[in-house]
């Protein structure tokens, strides 16, 4: 979008923000307020109001909070970049970063505490004790794994579907640096059935959106656990 420009909604003439009346056919223009959101991709915030993909990564940028639904998610097979994938599996994913941590710390610690069995000075405590790091470092990397894969499945291969708001609220049972995400809950149609999920996201901008905003959905109809908004929220 070109700075100090709107177009007309109902023509999609080209207006400047001085005039209230599109010059082409008289309808009203909107002139929008300014809006900040962050990018999902990379979490870069944008001036919404002026761009509709990002500054720095060229994705796709959430809807202003309360407008109308974006046009539909581009044809599958769809392309992520490769900074995302990493993020989405690993820098930003805090379970399989601390099951990554319990592994690399459980495992040599677990090794040698079996070298008092060739010592004979067993201490079954101690080698129960290491082998619980490298247990829960493994499930966590498993179950990780398994959700990240889950999110960029729906994302790059999901079909498209119309989905709605339910509600957004701060949700306290989480917290990092003494900040708490947003946690909301949607709603998405398939051809069975109607199916209920929730996500949870960091721009405090998503809490201006309102119960009943309508949302695109990807999602795997094989496994409705294998869904995403698009484009995905900060």
């Amino acid at each position: 979008m070109k700075r100090g420009i709107t177009k007309c909604e109902w023509c999609l003439t080209e207006n400047s923000n001085n005039t209230t009346r599109c010059v082409n056919c008289g309808g009203p223009v909107a002139v929008l307020e300014p809006w900040i959101l962050q990018c999902g991709w990379c979490k870069t915030s944008n001036r919404r109001d002026q761009v509709s993909h990002c500054i720095n990564c060229g994705g796709q940028l959430p809807s202003i909070p309360g407008s109308s639904r974006q046009p539909e998610p581009p044809k599958r097979p769809r392309h992520l970049n490769t900074a995302y994938k990493i993020k989405v599996k690993y820098t930003g994913n805090a379970s399989m970063m601390i099951g990554i941590i319990f592994l690399v710390i459980g495992i040599p610690s677990f090794i040698l505490s079996m070298f008092g069995i060739f010592n004979g000075t067993i201490n079954f405590s101690y080698i129960l004790f290491t082998l619980m790091f490298p247990i829960i470092g493994f499930f966590l990397v498993k179950r990780s794994n398994k959700k990240s894969n889950q999110k960029l499945n729906a994302l790059q291969l999901g079909i498209p579907t119309r989905g709605v708001i339910q509600k957004v609220y701060i949700d306290t049972s989480q917290s990092i640096n003494k900040k708490h995400p947003l946690k909301i809950e949607y709603e998405f149609s398939t051809p069975s059935r109607t199916y209920h999920d929730t996500v949870r996201v960091w721009d405090r901008v998503n809490l201006k959106r309102p119960s009943g905003e309508h949302i695109w959905v990807v999602f795997n109809p094989e496994n409705l656990k294998e869904n995403n908004l698009w484009p995905p929220l900060a």
